[in-house]
């Protein structure tokens, strides 16, 4: 039997695929993006600049300046946690493009970022050239109620999210050609977990998170020649809504994740 290959991108927008860089460029920039979060955790400023490159320019800061700042936060902070989920990389060229949920906590602040690192491939080493993000809940001070989330120059100082509800309004089905797409209407910004798995019951499990509602069928019969029936389920105690797209067959399908932010719409397309 042919092992199932199930390749998983996000991106931002709805848009087809640009193009596929090499697994083993995409694996590269990923060991670097984790790698970088490591040094970054443990404060060790020389290995953290070890992967910005010295063209690089953020938030109005050159690489000396970005060097500075979080030389002087890395001494303010104290001991400090950050998670890294929903990593998407594309390539183009010599640039990379890592987007990511980033949670990152301290003694005294904590948020939930959506953040995105433009790289560059710099004689065979990728390297950071550009770094941005926004929080995806809205923040609160730990103490005295006042929303305050960063400072001017946009680093942290002192703000806890506050978790958003999601709702999930519909889960619509449509067949394009060579590939079906699966469409989940959300109230909200929010990136869903995607596994594929493969044998004798190929599926596509997705996990929406913080669900606070879903009135819609716990079966939902579609008879594509690629997703045979979509199923549902509310887990009301981890507020998780397990959304799974049961597979006809289980050979080299291509797994490619969306979100369109304008509508609040995820869609998983199968080809």
């Amino acid at each position: 039997m042919k092992k199932s290959i199930a390749i998983l991108i996000l991106n931002m927008v709805l848009l087809g695929l640009a193009g596929i860089a090499p697994a083993s460029d995409i694996e590269d920039v990923r060991a670097r993006v984790y790698a970088w979060c490591n040094a970054w955790q443990n404060r060790n400023i020389s290995r953290y600049m070890y992967f910005y490159s010295p063209t690089f320019r953020s938030k109005g800061l050159d690489y000396q300046g970005w060097m500075e700042e979080k030389a002087r936060l890395f001494r303010k902070s104290g001991d400090i946690r950050i998670g890294i989920s929903d990593l998407w990389v594309f390539i183009e060229g010599k640039y990379a493009t890592a987007r990511f949920v980033q949670r990152y906590q301290d003694p005294k602040f904590s948020d939930v970022r959506e953040k995105r690192l433009i790289l560059i491939n710099s004689s065979g080493q990728w390297k950071i050239v550009s770094e941005e993000w926004k929080p995806l809940k809205m923040p609160v001070r730990t103490t005295g109620g006042q929303a305050a989330a960063t400072n001017s120059r946009g680093f942290d100082t002192g703000a806890q999210a506050v978790p958003t509800k999601i709702i999930v309004k519909s889960i619509k089905f449509n067949i394009e050609k060579d590939r079906e797409k699966v469409f989940v209407a959300l109230n909200n910004y929010s990136v869903p977990k995607v596994l594929a798995l493969n044998g004798d019951r190929p599926r596509v499990v997705v996990d929406v998170k913080n669900v606070s509602s879903w009135n819609g069928l716990s079966i939902i019969p579609v008879n594509g020649k690629l997703i045979k029936q979509i199923r549902t389920h509310l887990h009301h105690d981890a507020k998780k809504l397990r959304i799974v797209l049961d597979l006809t067959h289980s050979e080299d399908n291509i797994i490619n994740k969306s979100f369109n932010k304008a509508e609040n719409i995820f869609c998983i397309e199968v080809r």
